[in-house]
């Protein structure tokens, strides 16, 4: 795969991380609410808080293996700088 490539791969892939975190977050924040009755037409339940949060494990955790291989392949792109030797000027010449 070319440099650009793998560059927007990895842009990708953290756009990704982003969508996968928000909604795991909102099922998390949804799970809550309806494991303490906030939602007044449901009555609370703790059986679906958990449901909810185990589902907002499940996308959370693949999006952060996903951010990490992102950056590992952002990281293999950057160019390493080699410190040029000093030179000493010559003794006697001026």
């Amino acid at each position: 795969m070319t440099r650009t490539g793998t560059i927007a791969r990895s842009v990708l892939g953290i756009i990704g991380f982003v969508l996968l975190l928000v909604c795991g977050a909102c099922i998390a924040i949804l799970g809550f609410a309806f494991s303490i009755d906030a939602p007044h037409a449901w009555k609370g339940d703790a059986r679906d808080g958990l449901m909810f949060g185990l589902i907002a494990l499940a996308l959370i955790v693949p999006a952060i293996f996903l951010l990490r291989s992102s950056i590992r392949g952002l990281r293999s792109h950057r160019k390493i700088r080699i410190p040029e030797p000093a030179t000493r000027p010559k003794s006697g010449a001026q």
